[in-house]
Protein backbone atom coordinates (compact mmCIF):
# COMPACT_ATOMS: atom_id res chain seq x y z
CA UNK A 1 0.00 0.00 0.00
CA UNK A 2 1.33 3.24 -0.93
CA UNK A 3 2.32 5.52 2.28
CA UNK A 4 0.94 9.21 1.38
CA UNK A 5 4.13 11.56 2.13
CA UNK A 6 2.28 14.57 3.03
CA UNK A 7 3.46 16.46 6.83
CA UNK A 8 1.05 14.46 8.79
CA UNK A 9 1.67 10.93 7.32
CA UNK A 10 5.27 11.21 8.44
CA UNK A 11 4.50 12.54 11.95
CA UNK A 12 2.18 8.99 12.38
CA UNK A 13 5.27 7.26 10.90
CA UNK A 14 7.59 8.78 13.52
CA UNK A 15 5.23 9.19 16.44
CA UNK A 16 4.74 5.15 16.18
CA UNK A 17 8.34 5.03 17.85
CA UNK A 18 8.12 5.02 21.03
CA UNK A 19 11.48 6.39 21.71
CA UNK A 20 10.99 9.50 18.86
CA UNK A 21 7.82 10.35 20.39
CA UNK A 22 9.02 12.82 22.88
CA UNK A 23 11.18 14.50 20.16
CA UNK A 24 7.82 15.38 18.31
CA UNK A 25 6.08 18.64 18.39
CA UNK A 26 2.28 18.33 19.10
CA UNK A 27 0.23 17.86 15.35
CA UNK A 28 -3.26 17.71 14.61
CA UNK A 29 -4.95 17.95 10.98
CA UNK A 30 -6.12 21.76 10.95
CA UNK A 31 -9.44 22.54 11.54
CA UNK A 32 -11.46 24.96 13.98
CA UNK A 33 -11.49 22.57 16.85
CA UNK A 34 -8.04 21.90 16.52
CA UNK A 35 -6.79 25.47 15.94
CA UNK A 36 -8.75 26.98 19.01
CA UNK A 37 -7.95 23.98 21.22
CA UNK A 38 -3.83 24.30 20.88
CA UNK A 39 -4.12 28.37 21.68
CA UNK A 40 -6.32 27.51 24.43
CA UNK A 41 -3.46 25.90 26.23
CA UNK A 42 -0.01 27.47 24.03
CA UNK A 43 0.31 30.97 23.18
CA UNK A 44 1.65 30.32 19.75
CA UNK A 45 1.42 27.49 17.10
CA UNK A 46 2.51 27.31 13.39
CA UNK A 47 0.36 26.17 10.53
CA UNK A 48 2.18 24.53 7.79
CA UNK A 49 0.69 23.26 4.57
CA UNK A 50 0.46 19.54 3.88
CA UNK A 51 2.44 19.40 1.32
CA UNK A 52 5.27 22.35 0.39
CA UNK A 53 6.94 24.83 2.26
CA UNK A 54 3.85 27.60 2.87
CA UNK A 55 4.06 28.56 6.72
CA UNK A 56 1.87 30.48 9.02
CA UNK A 57 2.66 31.27 12.48
CA UNK A 58 0.14 32.88 14.88
CA UNK A 59 1.09 34.19 18.65
CA UNK A 60 -1.71 34.94 21.30
CA UNK A 61 -1.03 37.59 23.67
CA UNK A 62 -2.38 40.42 24.91
CA UNK A 63 -6.18 39.27 24.06
CA UNK A 64 -5.00 39.30 20.19
CA UNK A 65 -4.11 37.35 17.72
CA UNK A 66 -0.81 37.61 15.72
CA UNK A 67 -0.68 36.00 12.30
CA UNK A 68 2.87 36.05 10.63
CA UNK A 69 2.78 34.89 6.92
CA UNK A 70 5.33 34.71 4.16
CA UNK A 71 5.05 38.53 3.67
CA UNK A 72 2.72 40.77 6.29
CA UNK A 73 1.80 40.24 10.00
CA UNK A 74 -1.95 40.76 10.54
CA UNK A 75 -3.86 41.34 14.07
CA UNK A 76 -6.98 40.19 14.63
CA UNK A 77 -9.38 40.55 18.03
CA UNK A 78 -11.13 37.26 18.16
CA UNK A 79 -10.89 33.45 16.91
CA UNK A 80 -13.68 34.27 14.41
CA UNK A 81 -11.88 36.67 13.06
CA UNK A 82 -8.66 34.26 13.21
CA UNK A 83 -10.42 31.72 10.92
CA UNK A 84 -11.74 34.19 8.34
CA UNK A 85 -8.20 35.50 7.87
CA UNK A 86 -6.38 31.96 7.80
CA UNK A 87 -9.28 30.78 5.09
CA UNK A 88 -8.37 33.95 3.09
CA UNK A 89 -4.75 33.68 3.48
CA UNK A 90 -4.15 29.98 2.78
CA UNK A 91 -3.78 28.78 -0.65
CA UNK A 92 -3.97 24.62 -0.14
CA UNK A 93 -7.01 22.32 0.98
CA UNK A 94 -5.11 21.02 3.64
CA UNK A 95 -3.15 22.24 6.65
CA UNK A 96 -1.46 20.91 9.65
CA UNK A 97 -0.94 22.67 12.89
CA UNK A 98 1.84 22.60 15.06
CA UNK A 99 1.97 23.67 18.95
CA UNK A 100 5.04 25.73 19.49
CA UNK A 101 7.28 25.25 22.68
CA UNK A 102 6.92 27.51 25.13
CA UNK A 103 10.67 27.88 26.17
CA UNK A 104 12.49 31.20 25.92
CA UNK A 105 15.55 30.47 23.73
CA UNK A 106 15.29 27.60 21.31
CA UNK A 107 17.83 26.82 18.55
CA UNK A 108 17.21 25.29 14.93
CA UNK A 109 18.96 23.09 12.56
CA UNK A 110 18.68 22.04 8.93
CA UNK A 111 20.35 18.65 9.06
CA UNK A 112 20.36 16.80 5.76
CA UNK A 113 20.60 12.94 6.10
CA UNK A 114 21.48 10.60 2.97
CA UNK A 115 22.22 7.25 1.95
CA UNK A 116 23.32 5.47 -0.83
CA UNK A 117 21.15 2.80 -1.49
CA UNK A 118 17.40 1.80 -0.03
CA UNK A 119 19.79 -0.76 2.33
CA UNK A 120 23.04 1.42 2.81
CA UNK A 121 23.24 3.45 6.32
CA UNK A 122 22.11 6.95 6.95
CA UNK A 123 24.79 9.75 7.51
CA UNK A 124 24.37 13.06 7.98
CA UNK A 125 25.62 15.22 4.88
CA UNK A 126 25.20 18.75 5.97
CA UNK A 127 23.96 20.54 8.56
CA UNK A 128 23.13 24.04 8.72
CA UNK A 129 22.48 26.54 11.86
CA UNK A 130 19.15 28.74 11.86
CA UNK A 131 20.71 32.29 11.22
CA UNK A 132 19.70 33.58 14.39
CA UNK A 133 21.01 30.55 16.47
CA UNK A 134 23.68 32.43 18.10
CA UNK A 135 24.97 29.56 20.75
CA UNK A 136 28.46 28.31 21.72
CA UNK A 137 30.00 26.27 19.17
CA UNK A 138 31.01 23.80 21.77
CA UNK A 139 27.43 23.57 23.18
CA UNK A 140 26.19 23.27 19.60
CA UNK A 141 29.15 20.33 18.79
CA UNK A 142 27.67 18.36 22.17
CA UNK A 143 24.02 18.76 21.35
CA UNK A 144 24.64 17.83 17.55
CA UNK A 145 25.72 14.41 19.06
CA UNK A 146 22.23 13.62 20.62
CA UNK A 147 20.42 15.48 17.33
CA UNK A 148 22.62 13.17 15.42
CA UNK A 149 21.50 10.07 17.11
CA UNK A 150 17.78 11.10 17.01
CA UNK A 151 17.86 11.83 13.31
CA UNK A 152 19.03 8.62 12.31
CA UNK A 153 16.59 6.98 14.29
CA UNK A 154 13.58 9.60 12.52
CA UNK A 155 15.04 8.78 8.88
CA UNK A 156 15.40 5.44 9.35
CA UNK A 157 11.71 4.94 10.20
CA UNK A 158 10.94 7.39 7.61
CA UNK A 159 13.49 5.26 4.85
CA UNK A 160 11.40 1.80 5.56
CA UNK A 161 8.16 3.63 4.68
CA UNK A 162 9.39 5.67 1.67
CA UNK A 163 12.30 3.51 -0.12
CA UNK A 164 12.64 5.32 -3.03
CA UNK A 165 13.61 8.39 -1.05
CA UNK A 166 17.27 9.13 -0.10
CA UNK A 167 17.84 12.33 1.48
CA UNK A 168 15.65 14.30 3.85
CA UNK A 169 15.80 16.97 5.55
CA UNK A 170 15.16 17.32 9.24
CA UNK A 171 14.62 20.71 10.67
CA UNK A 172 15.43 20.32 14.39
CA UNK A 173 15.24 22.99 17.59
CA UNK A 174 17.03 22.36 21.09
CA UNK A 175 17.29 24.20 24.29
CA UNK A 176 19.52 24.79 27.26
CA UNK A 177 17.29 22.62 29.42
CA UNK A 178 18.24 19.57 26.66
CA UNK A 179 14.80 19.84 25.07
CA UNK A 180 15.62 18.36 21.15
CA UNK A 181 12.45 18.46 18.85
CA UNK A 182 11.70 17.01 15.44
CA UNK A 183 9.75 20.34 13.79
CA UNK A 184 9.89 19.26 10.58
CA UNK A 185 10.82 16.16 7.98
CA UNK A 186 11.29 17.17 4.00
CA UNK A 187 11.26 13.94 1.45
CA UNK A 188 13.78 15.07 -1.41
CA UNK A 189 12.89 12.43 -3.95
CA UNK A 190 15.65 11.36 -6.59
CA UNK A 191 14.13 14.27 -8.47
CA UNK A 192 15.02 16.85 -6.36
CA UNK A 193 18.34 19.22 -7.11
CA UNK A 194 19.51 18.65 -3.26
CA UNK A 195 19.51 14.25 -3.53
CA UNK A 196 21.18 14.51 -6.67
CA UNK A 197 23.66 17.21 -5.28
CA UNK A 198 24.79 14.39 -2.67
CA UNK A 199 24.53 11.54 -4.80
CA UNK A 200 27.27 12.81 -6.87
CA UNK A 201 28.94 14.32 -4.37
CA UNK A 202 29.99 11.27 -2.74
CA UNK A 203 31.77 10.15 -5.59
CA UNK A 204 35.31 11.78 -5.35
CA UNK A 205 36.07 11.86 -8.94
CA UNK A 206 32.94 14.18 -9.32
CA UNK A 207 33.17 16.49 -7.18
CA UNK A 208 35.71 18.93 -7.99
CA UNK A 209 33.01 19.23 -11.04
CA UNK A 210 30.34 20.23 -8.91
CA UNK A 211 29.57 24.29 -8.08
CA UNK A 212 29.34 24.75 -4.34
CA UNK A 213 26.07 24.08 -3.33
CA UNK A 214 23.47 24.05 0.04
CA UNK A 215 19.88 24.31 1.32
CA UNK A 216 18.71 27.75 0.48
CA UNK A 217 17.88 29.49 4.25
CA UNK A 218 18.77 32.97 5.29
CA UNK A 219 21.85 31.99 6.85
CA UNK A 220 23.33 30.07 3.22
CA UNK A 221 21.93 33.47 1.44
CA UNK A 222 24.15 35.45 3.22
CA UNK A 223 27.30 33.34 3.44
CA UNK A 224 27.30 32.42 -0.23
CA UNK A 225 26.80 36.32 -1.82
CA UNK A 226 29.72 37.07 0.93
CA UNK A 227 32.24 34.24 -0.56
CA UNK A 228 31.11 34.81 -4.53
CA UNK A 229 29.29 37.75 -4.50
CA UNK A 230 26.78 36.51 -7.14
CA UNK A 231 25.06 33.28 -6.06
CA UNK A 232 22.24 31.43 -8.17
CA UNK A 233 18.98 30.09 -6.82
CA UNK A 234 16.91 26.82 -8.13
CA UNK A 235 13.47 25.48 -6.98
CA UNK A 236 14.81 21.59 -5.46
CA UNK A 237 12.54 20.20 -8.14
CA UNK A 238 11.23 21.74 -11.97
CA UNK A 239 12.14 21.71 -15.25
CA UNK A 240 12.50 24.39 -18.13
CA UNK A 241 14.46 26.94 -15.91
CA UNK A 242 11.31 28.19 -13.93
CA UNK A 243 12.08 29.80 -11.02
CA UNK A 244 15.85 30.13 -10.96
CA UNK A 245 17.54 33.09 -10.02
CA UNK A 246 20.63 35.03 -9.89
CA UNK A 247 21.43 37.26 -6.84
CA UNK A 248 24.29 39.87 -7.17
CA UNK A 249 25.81 42.34 -4.62
CA UNK A 250 26.76 45.65 -6.34
CA UNK A 251 29.21 47.99 -5.82
CA UNK A 252 26.87 50.55 -3.87
CA UNK A 253 26.09 47.71 -1.46
CA UNK A 254 22.90 47.16 -3.06
CA UNK A 255 21.48 43.39 -4.65
CA UNK A 256 20.37 43.19 -8.04
CA UNK A 257 17.83 40.19 -8.76
CA UNK A 258 17.81 38.93 -12.03
CA UNK A 259 14.85 36.50 -13.00
CA UNK A 260 14.41 35.78 -16.63
CA UNK A 261 14.97 39.40 -18.52
CA UNK A 262 13.69 41.22 -15.63
CA UNK A 263 16.07 42.57 -13.33
CA UNK A 264 15.28 44.44 -9.75
CA UNK A 265 17.11 45.72 -7.45
CA UNK A 266 17.00 46.02 -3.28
CA UNK A 267 18.49 48.04 -0.81
CA UNK A 268 19.92 45.68 1.98
CA UNK A 269 20.52 41.74 1.97
CA UNK A 270 17.82 41.41 4.21
CA UNK A 271 15.11 43.14 1.89
CA UNK A 272 16.44 40.64 -1.01
CA UNK A 273 16.06 37.76 1.17
CA UNK A 274 12.62 38.90 2.35
CA UNK A 275 11.59 39.38 -1.45
CA UNK A 276 13.21 35.95 -2.43
CA UNK A 277 11.14 34.26 0.67
CA UNK A 278 8.17 36.24 -0.30
CA UNK A 279 7.90 35.75 -3.83
CA UNK A 280 10.07 31.93 -3.96
CA UNK A 281 10.03 30.02 -1.14
CA UNK A 282 7.06 30.65 0.06
CA UNK A 283 5.98 28.21 -2.67
CA UNK A 284 8.70 25.34 -2.83
CA UNK A 285 12.16 24.20 -1.52
CA UNK A 286 15.54 25.65 -2.80
CA UNK A 287 19.23 25.35 -3.08
CA UNK A 288 21.84 28.47 -3.14
CA UNK A 289 24.89 27.58 -5.77
CA UNK A 290 28.26 29.49 -6.43
CA UNK A 291 27.80 31.20 -9.97
CA UNK A 292 30.06 29.35 -12.67
CA UNK A 293 31.08 32.16 -15.25
CA UNK A 294 30.34 30.06 -18.33
CA UNK A 295 32.30 30.65 -21.72
CA UNK A 296 29.99 33.17 -24.09
CA UNK A 297 29.14 33.37 -27.66
CA UNK A 298 28.28 36.85 -28.43
CA UNK A 299 28.21 37.90 -24.44
CA UNK A 300 25.48 35.09 -24.29
CA UNK A 301 26.43 31.95 -22.31
CA UNK A 302 25.70 28.67 -23.04
CA UNK A 303 26.31 25.10 -21.99
CA UNK A 304 26.30 22.33 -23.10
CA UNK A 305 23.66 19.41 -23.26
CA UNK A 306 25.02 15.51 -22.89
CA UNK A 307 22.56 12.69 -23.41
CA UNK A 308 23.27 9.16 -21.90
CA UNK A 309 21.43 5.99 -22.42
CA UNK A 310 21.39 2.84 -20.69
CA UNK A 311 21.80 0.91 -24.39
CA UNK A 312 22.48 -2.93 -23.97
CA UNK A 313 23.35 -3.30 -20.58
CA UNK A 314 25.49 0.15 -20.48
CA UNK A 315 25.52 3.76 -20.47
CA UNK A 316 26.70 5.34 -23.59
CA UNK A 317 26.61 9.08 -24.61
CA UNK A 318 24.40 9.36 -27.46
CA UNK A 319 24.26 13.18 -28.13
CA UNK A 320 25.98 16.33 -27.17
CA UNK A 321 24.47 19.89 -28.30
CA UNK A 322 25.16 23.48 -27.17
CA UNK A 323 22.46 25.83 -25.80
CA UNK A 324 23.23 29.70 -26.15
CA UNK A 325 21.06 31.43 -23.89
CA UNK A 326 19.09 34.50 -25.25
CA UNK A 327 20.09 38.24 -25.39
CA UNK A 328 19.80 39.53 -21.51
CA UNK A 329 18.53 35.77 -20.32
CA UNK A 330 19.82 34.09 -17.36
CA UNK A 331 19.83 30.44 -18.38
CA UNK A 332 20.14 28.50 -21.60
CA UNK A 333 16.81 26.93 -21.13
CA UNK A 334 15.67 29.80 -23.39
CA UNK A 335 18.05 29.22 -25.92
CA UNK A 336 18.45 31.70 -28.85
CA UNK A 337 20.57 28.90 -31.03
CA UNK A 338 21.66 25.42 -30.89
CA UNK A 339 24.94 24.59 -32.16
CA UNK A 340 27.16 21.36 -32.16
CA UNK A 341 30.04 21.50 -29.98
CA UNK A 342 32.87 22.00 -31.92
CA UNK A 343 30.39 25.28 -33.70
CA UNK A 344 30.71 26.25 -30.37
CA UNK A 345 34.03 26.58 -29.77
CA UNK A 346 34.83 28.14 -32.33
CA UNK A 347 32.22 30.84 -32.84
CA UNK A 348 33.46 31.42 -28.71
CA UNK A 349 36.63 32.43 -29.83
CA UNK A 350 38.26 29.65 -27.92
CA UNK A 351 41.59 28.45 -29.91
CA UNK A 352 43.16 27.05 -26.54
CA UNK A 353 40.04 24.28 -26.33
CA UNK A 354 40.87 21.18 -27.91
CA UNK A 355 37.90 19.35 -28.56
CA UNK A 356 38.96 16.09 -28.25
CA UNK A 357 40.05 16.48 -24.85
CA UNK A 358 36.61 18.29 -23.92
CA UNK A 359 34.55 15.66 -25.59
CA UNK A 360 36.93 12.68 -23.17
CA UNK A 361 36.08 14.34 -20.62
CA UNK A 362 32.43 15.10 -21.37
CA UNK A 363 32.11 11.74 -21.75
CA UNK A 364 33.64 10.54 -18.71
CA UNK A 365 32.32 12.62 -16.02
CA UNK A 366 28.71 11.96 -17.92
CA UNK A 367 29.25 8.36 -17.71
CA UNK A 368 30.02 8.31 -14.20
CA UNK A 369 27.27 10.49 -12.91
CA UNK A 370 24.95 8.21 -15.16
CA UNK A 371 26.24 4.84 -12.99
CA UNK A 372 25.93 6.59 -10.00
CA UNK A 373 22.29 7.91 -10.45
CA UNK A 374 21.14 4.53 -11.41
CA UNK A 375 23.01 2.98 -8.49
CA UNK A 376 20.53 5.57 -6.23
CA UNK A 377 17.87 2.72 -6.85
CA UNK A 378 16.47 4.65 -10.06
CA UNK A 379 15.06 2.89 -12.82
CA UNK A 380 17.07 5.17 -15.90
CA UNK A 381 17.72 4.38 -19.19
CA UNK A 382 17.89 8.50 -20.50
CA UNK A 383 19.72 11.44 -18.83
CA UNK A 384 20.35 15.08 -20.14
CA UNK A 385 23.08 16.82 -18.26
CA UNK A 386 23.61 20.11 -18.49
CA UNK A 387 27.59 20.80 -18.47
CA UNK A 388 29.08 24.09 -18.13
CA UNK A 389 32.07 24.95 -19.38
CA UNK A 390 34.60 28.63 -18.95
CA UNK A 391 36.89 30.21 -21.18
CA UNK A 392 39.54 28.23 -19.73
CA UNK A 393 37.97 24.81 -20.45
CA UNK A 394 36.65 23.93 -16.64
CA UNK A 395 33.99 21.87 -17.01
CA UNK A 396 31.08 22.21 -13.63
CA UNK A 397 27.70 19.56 -13.67
CA UNK A 398 24.84 21.88 -13.76
CA UNK A 399 22.28 19.42 -13.42
CA UNK A 400 21.05 16.15 -14.64
CA UNK A 401 17.42 16.28 -16.16
CA UNK A 402 15.69 12.09 -16.15
CA UNK A 403 13.45 13.80 -19.39
CA UNK A 404 15.41 15.38 -21.62
CA UNK A 405 13.97 17.24 -24.54
CA UNK A 406 15.33 15.43 -27.27
CA UNK A 407 13.77 17.59 -29.81
CA UNK A 408 16.68 20.04 -29.84
CA UNK A 409 18.93 17.56 -31.23
CA UNK A 410 16.26 17.18 -34.54
CA UNK A 411 17.09 21.22 -34.77
CA UNK A 412 20.53 20.55 -36.08
CA UNK A 413 21.27 20.66 -39.75
CA UNK A 414 22.86 17.16 -38.93
CA UNK A 415 20.23 14.97 -37.74
CA UNK A 416 22.87 11.80 -37.08
CA UNK A 417 22.82 12.17 -33.13
CA UNK A 418 19.03 12.75 -33.26
CA UNK A 419 18.45 9.56 -35.23
CA UNK A 420 21.02 7.92 -32.83
CA UNK A 421 18.85 8.87 -29.95
CA UNK A 422 16.11 7.31 -31.07
CA UNK A 423 17.78 4.23 -32.14
CA UNK A 424 19.20 4.19 -28.02
CA UNK A 425 14.92 4.45 -27.46
CA UNK A 426 14.20 1.77 -29.25
CA UNK A 427 16.93 -0.58 -28.52
CA UNK A 428 16.84 -3.31 -25.68
CA UNK A 429 18.15 -1.98 -22.36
Amino acid sequence: MKVSRGRMSQYKILCADERLRKHLVKTELLSKQSLSKMLDVNESVIIKALYGPEEICIVHKNNLYYIQTSDKMLTVQDIEALNTTLNNEMTQKHYIIQMFPTTNKIFRQFVTMHRNTPLSEWYVASKLMDTHSNVNSLIAKIYFMKIQQIAIRAVTKLGKSFPGCHTIVLEIAYDFWSNIWIFDSILHLPNSKWSQYHVLKRKRALRKYLPKTDLLTQETFQHYLQLYKTIILKPCTGQNGIGVLQISEKSDSTYEIHVGIRKLTEPSLDEAFDFIKKNYLSQRQYIVQQRIALATINDCPFDIRVVTQKVGGAWKVTGKIVKVAGEQFLITNAAQKLLTLDQAIDDANLPSIHLKNINSRLNKISLLASELLEKNGEELTIIGFDIGMTKMGALWIIEGNKVPDINMFNKLEDKTMYKTILGGRNAKK
